[in-house]
């Protein structure tokens, strides 16, 4: 996960040169963006399958809310404010330049599978401690009415 985030990282500062490459070119260079993409997208799947992983004890984002440490908070809600971020920074920099939105959606979508993949595994870990001291009755979780 280490080395996804350090890729996704990478992956950003280049994307970024790139972008000011791009941009002051007025065309688009596949080559330039081809490096930042797979920095950025491959880091970032990198974090987050492992991170998805650590969930595997039925852990839910919203119903168990208060269970989840502070820091997995956090960094949950700072991933989707990276997701609305880079909408609007995409949309935003599509009406100066047509060719912006298309690195700079990697470049955020990177940033946002990085964060939530560490969230998951914030919120999976604290669940799995958490879950394990504060063990509910097979009662308390069903989600459909018995008959």
């Amino acid at each position: 996960m280490a080395g996804g985030t350090v890729s996704v990282l990478a992956g950003t500062g280049l994307g970024l040169a790139s972008l000011s490459a791009v941009l002051g070119s007025g065309r688009s260079d596949p080559l330039l963006l081809l490096p930042p993409l797979a920095l950025s997208l491959g880091g970032g799947y990198a974090v987050l399958f492992p991170g998805i992983s650590v969930n595997r004890n039925g852990l839910h984002i919203f119903r168990d809310w208060r269970r989840h440490p502070p820091f997995g908070k956090a960094l949950w809600i700072l991933s989707l404010g990276i997701a609305a971020g880079g909408l609007v920074t995409c949309v935003v920099a599509g009406l100066a330049n047509p060719l912006a939105p298309g690195l700079l959606v990697w470049l955020f979508m990177g940033l946002y599978l990085a964060s939530a993949g560490w969230a998951s595994a914030m919120m999976g870990v604290g669940y799995a401690v958490t879950g394990a001291l504060n063990a509910e009755p097979d009662e308390a979780r069903a989600t459909v009415p018995s008959r």
